[in-house]
């Protein structure tokens, strides 16, 4: 009993539950990576790389920021040929042998031939 009045502030904790939520979300975004900053010249060749892709059929490998959690979120990476390009919804198909992804233009953080 005389440690615990020696110590009153070590034995007693408390959190807030405004405390509790941001070191969660805080934990929750620790796990993800921020967008990417792509400046204007490597977006344009990636948006080069994409349409020659459709134009001489040939496959590229595409990595793209998938948005999680606002500006934070995971990568992903695929490699295929582009069969159609969405200018409405900005996104292109990209096919493989075995599955097909719609990417978004605006996500794109590499292309390569």
């Amino acid at each position: 009993m005389a440690k615990k009045m020696d110590d009153l502030f070590d034995s007693i904790r408390v959190v807030l539950p405004e405390q509790r939520a941001a070191i969660l979300e805080n934990n929750e975004i620790l796990g993800f990576e921020p967008r990417p900053e792509i400046d204007e010249e490597d977006f344009g060749e990636m948006c080069f790389r994409i349409y020659d892709s459709t134009q001489y059929n040939y496959p590229i490998n595409v990595k793209w920021f998938v948005p999680q959690k606002g500006d934070h979120g995971t990568f992903e990476s695929a490699w295929g040929v582009v069969r159609e390009i969405d200018k409405k919804y900005e996104r292109f198909k990209l096919v493989s042998d075995w599955e097909s992804h719609w990417i978004q233009v605006r996500d794109l953080v590499s292309v390569k031939k």
